[in-house]
């Protein structure tokens, strides 16, 4: 008998399309509410056209996989990077919830290691670029990897939590080797 190994990938558990329009959302309603109490900020209505811009192009700029001993990470607009984090590697696997993502049943899965590989220089060119803004609008998170941490925004809640069993799984049959650890 055969053992075929399985493939997970984003088309199997995609970000959704809401994703794209949650910091756009956001602006907006911050906006109304605003108005509401007689202030008006149009550096906020700005934003929008630019979030529309760049949430796909991040997005489609994003893949994800995960096979019998790797999680693989390709991403970058301009700049293009590639991780594969051996499982054994992996220290922390979670699933998180702000209300946004509460209120349209959707969640980031975020996967953390010990190592700083993709850190510093590797940082998202928004996060650098517009620093604390994309914070305020519940976009620091991003897509992909940055530092020791890799996050999956916009997934659906019940394939988030899948692919955190799943990755559990892949830890506990892969436990660090010497070999990779650099011991």
């Amino acid at each position: 008998m055969e053992n075929i190994s399985q493939v997970i990938t984003e088309k199997n558990y995609p970000i959704t399309k809401l994703w794209i329009f949650k910091a756009p959302i956001i602006i907006i309603l911050l906006n109304v509410v605003a108005l509401f109490f007689g202030y008006y900020f149009p550096y906020l209505v700005l934003a929008i056209p630019i979030m529309l811009i760049v949430n796909p192009l991040i997005r489609a700029n994003f893949h994800y996989s995960l096979d019998d001993k790797f999680f693989d990470i390709k991403q970058g607009v301009i700049s293009k990077k590639r991780r594969s984090l051996p499982y054994g590697v992996i220290q922390n696997v979670f699933v998180k919830q702000d209300l946004f993502d509460r209120i349209f049943g959707l969640a980031t899965l975020r996967v953390e290691n010990a190592s700083q590989a993709g850190g510093g220089s590797g940082e998202r060119w928004w996060n650098k670029s517009y620093g604390s803004k994309a914070t305020a609008y519940g976009q620091n998170e991003g897509v992909g990897s940055s530092g020791n941490k890799v996050n999956i925004p916009g997934l659906k809640k019940q394939n988030a939590e899948d692919l955190k069993s799943y990755i559990l799984q892949k830890i506990k049959e892969n436990p660090i080797e010497d070999s990779q650890s650099g011991l």
